[in-house]
């Protein structure tokens, strides 16, 4: 990958091998290709900043510039709730969830994005919308319906076929319904890795929607692996939906 950003270097090397045989390597060296321009120009970060500020909640604050204070595990739950408020409620969405575009406030979280955003097709988000949905209200018709909105799963594939996948993927999630959750970096990983797999194995094709989950989900792993601590995310999910 000569000629990629550091940043996309750091973001690989935590994905599985098997993420070659699911993505055309066309479409994402394109659109590494896109991503890195807005990295360097800034273009269109000042529009994704004026739409992510009428979403946000009191407790984050959109500033120009960041003075780094520690991270501690609430101001880890407010950047979760920026994770989920990003996916669920918003239209162009920042990627790059890594510390040093947070700092901790008391109460609050400064936030100075880095210009990577992305807009995410509507089918798709809408899919992965209803999978969040589905699974942290124990809804598994809800859930079924995201998988086959955001291609993770094909309709006209045999019950068990369906039911295999969806195990996968909801084992992903680490009973996050139910119980806190630590967000380690490493059982990250091996849990992609599983993901992936299946994938191959049921012949299912990525394309650049997932290129953006996937740094979404890398680097907010990254700083709450670094923060520490286990998180309620059932209850910071459901406060974004009563937001």
């Amino acid at each position: 990958m000569q000629g990629v950003p550091p940043f996309f270097k750091e973001i690989f090397k935590l994905l599985p091998n098997a993420l070659l045989d699911l993505i055309s390597w066309r479409e994402m060296l394109s659109e590494i290709t896109i991503l890195s321009n807005r990295l360097l120009t800034n273009n269109g970060a000042s529009e994704v900043r004026q739409d992510a500020s009428k979403i946000l909640n009191p407790e984050i604050e959109l500033v120009e510039n960041l003075n780094l204070g520690k991270l501690e595990i609430a101001h880890g739950e407010i950047i979760l709730y920026l994770y989920f408020v990003q996916i669920m409620k918003g239209n162009k969405i920042f990627l790059d969830f890594r510390p040093k575009y947070f700092s901790g406030a008391d109460t609050k979280v400064l936030w100075c994005p880095s210009s990577l955003w992305a807009q995410m097709d509507q089918h798709f988000l809408m899919g992965i919308r209803k999978v969040y949905k589905g699974y942290y209200h124990n809804n598994d018709t809800l859930f079924t319906e995201g998988m086959l909105e955001s291609g993770l799963i094909r309709k006209e594939w045999e019950e068990n076929k369906k039911i295999e996948v969806i195990d996968v993927f909801k084992k992903h999630f680490s009973n996050g319904r139910n119980e806190k959750i630590a967000f380690d970096i490493e059982i990250f990983k091996n849990s992609f890795a599983e993901i992936f797999k299946n994938l191959v194995k049921n012949k299912i094709m990525l394309d650049k929607n997932f290129l953006y989950l996937g740094i979404m989900l890398i680097t907010i792993y990254i700083t709450l692996n670094q923060i520490g601590g286990t998180y309620d995310v059932s209850a910071i999910f459901k406060k974004v939906e009563s937001a």
